[in-house]
């Protein structure tokens, strides 16, 4: 959520609360020959800067499908991907197997994933079942226009999260330090030198930083986020109307001391906690199916929030 710069650190002080807290809560068949020989390289090809349109739709569309039914033979995180062929990067289907590359763009007709994902051919993809009429078209309509990849390392940026590390490298554990803030491009996007990491990350992925958001939605983002429901029309109409500097640290402080705040960000601790004012079930001729103090307990995690 872009929002405007606010000179005080107590905001800074109570985000940093705040994200802890969440964490804390939070915590609880091949589809072608083998490939030729050679080994891959670690980089895909080059490729222009994709549009927000291409990145939207390989990340709301593509991905899915390639996470869900392809990955766990295809990926380079795996280590032995069946026939050698990566899915999980760009590099990988360029590379292809001994049929060749796996995707050429621009031409569905001649690209071998296509035809193996329509079923009919000499190779049917994934063995588990044909993907819906809606799936192989997306599959089609991203490789007609290219088949744009933001993905251009191979290692398996799509391998399941290692939460931090492992024992004593487990991030917690390591002394706290202030490493240098990388280098980014577009420096008239940058408010503090946290915006810098986040939009270096961006520009690697050939992304850029959002557009500031307005007032009128910087507001809803802030109550939604926060306790789940949006502003009354009163409230979005003081905010638009208070021009002091810190405005939106008003807005906050408010929503933070709200119970609406504890309500709707403690339910993820005692989602994990399993907590529940009942037994699940209830018998006359046995005991009680509710836990009569539990309610305590949710109403002091709700206050702790």
């Amino acid at each position: 959520m872009r929002q405007p710069e606010t000179s005080t650190s107590g905001l800074r002080r109570r985000a940093a609360t705040f994200w802890s807290l969440v964490g804390a809560g939070c915590l609880a068949a091949g589809m072608f020959a083998l490939p030729q020989a050679g080994s891959l390289t670690a980089t895909a090809s080059p490729q222009t800067t994709l549009t927000k349109d291409q990145l939207d739709f390989f990340e709301d569309r593509i991905r899915p499908i390639l996470a869900s039914n392809c990955y766990g033979c295809h990926s380079a995180a795996k280590g032995n991907p069946r026939s050698g062929l990566e899915l999980d990067w760009k590099g990988g289907w360029e590379k292809g197997g001994a049929l060749g590359p796996a995707i050429t763009p621009g031409d569905p007709e001649k690209s071998l994933l296509i035809k193996a994902v329509r079923y009919g051919g000499t190779i049917d993809m994934p063995p588990s079942g044909k993907l819906s009429d809606t799936q192989i078209n997306d599959l089609v309509r991203w490789v007609r226009m290219g088949a744009p990849d933001p993905r251009t390392t191979r290692g398996g940026g799509d391998a399941p999260p290692s939460y931090g590390g492992i024992g004593k490298n487990h991030w917690a554990f390591q002394p706290v330090t202030r490493p240098a803030a990388p280098g980014v491009n577009n420096t008239a996007w940058l408010n503090n030198d946290i915006d810098r990491f986040v939009l270096a990350k961006l520009e690697a992925a050939g992304m850029t930083g959002s557009e500031r958001a307005d007032k009128r939605t910087l507001i809803r983002r802030a109550y939604f986020d926060l306790i789940g429901l949006p502003p009354t029309p009163a409230q979005v109409s003081a905010f638009l109307a208070d021009n002091s500097p810190n405005a939106f640290e008003k807005v906050v402080d408010e929503l933070l001391a709200s119970p609406r705040y504890g309500e709707r960000w403690g339910r993820h601790w005692l989602d994990v906690a399993r907590y529940s004012d009942t037994k699940g079930q209830f018998d006359r001729r046995r005991e009680s199916s509710v836990y009569p103090y539990a309610w305590t307990y949710r109403d002091y995690v709700i206050k702790a929030f």
